[in-house]
């Protein structure tokens, strides 16, 4: 299995808010990144989106993903000064809109759902990419987008599950891509399939065929942390999935993630969630 699509497969999302955005002339908003994933989709017109030093015209059709609590701009037009975005989406007292309203006349429509994921599987967003951007026709989403699209007058909860599949399948496709961490890839699947394993990183450096020095400054340029930090967090989402979805001994999942002893791994779990696994076990 890709070691995005593991990720993947434990990606807890709870849904936020889904809400259509209708806009037109010159209008432009910017985001503070409250979410830890948001998807959205271009359902007539065009929008000029800015992520981080990635920008690019989202066109009727496409979608895009947002990953990781990242500030963000949607426009009519590059150089249109923007407003906060949450007063257009949200009343006085912090409930959704209906739909939100911008602009003079209509010529866009846009759908954005955002998400907010358990504080372990948050913590491995690193390793999406920042923004991933999905042209109309070129994805198996497409049959969700066109479905979006013909429902965006309609009932809510229905767009609310289209969201969610949508937001699934962009980042399936995405850890399916050849492109996703090549060089990377055989240490990341080491990882991913062998978490008990005491790795170092001139093992991991050996299985991408670099130098100790190239591997280790790659993976914390791509991933955004260190070989180890990462397998620390995966060694963690992993414990604490098992705590809360399993009857297993606290001593049988710190041996399946790695640790040789209950109490170091009772001592690395407070470190990073500031709870014991007895603790998390019963919140």
């Amino acid at each position: 299995m890709n070691p995005l699509e593991q990720v993947l497969s434990t990606l807890r999302v709870n849904w936020a808010v889904t809400t259509p955005l209708h806009a037109g002339g010159r209008w432009a908003l910017h985001f503070v990144g409250r979410l830890d994933l948001r998807v959205e989709v271009v359902v007539q017109g065009r929008a000029h989106v800015i992520v981080g030093d990635e920008s690019f015209w989202a066109e009727e059709g496409d979608c895009y993903v947002i990953a990781g609590r990242r500030k963000y701009r949607i426009a009519g037009a590059p150089d249109t000064p923007s407003v906060f975005a949450a007063p257009i989406y949200e009343h006085e007292d912090g409930t959704p809109r209906d739909a939100g309203r911008i602009g003079e006349g209509h010529d866009t429509t846009l759908l954005g759902a955002g998400f907010t994921c358990d504080t372990e599987t948050a913590r491995l967003l690193d390793v999406l990419p920042p923004v991933t951007h999905v042209r109309a026709g070129t994805s198996a989403a497409q049959a969700t987008i066109e479905l979006i699209s013909r429902e965006i007058d309609g009932s809510k909860m229905i767009l609310d599950r289209l969201c969610q599949v949508l937001l699934l399948q962009v980042l399936r496709d995405h850890a399916l891509s050849p492109s996703a961490h090549p060089q990377l890839g055989p240490a990341l699947k080491a990882l991913h399939g062998n978490i008990e394993h005491a790795w170092t990183v001139g093992e991991l450096a050996s299985l991408a065929a670099m130098s100790r020095s190239t591997f280790f400054l790659r993976f914390k340029e791509t991933v955004g942390m260190t070989p180890l930090d990462y397998l620390l967090r995966l060694r963690m989402q992993t414990a604490s999935r098992l705590l809360r979805d399993t009857t297993d001994t606290v001593a049988s999942i710190s041996a399946a993630v790695g640790y040789r002893t209950e109490s170091s791994f009772s001592a690395a779990f407070k470190r990073c969630t500031g709870r014991s696994p007895g603790e998390y076990r019963v919140t």
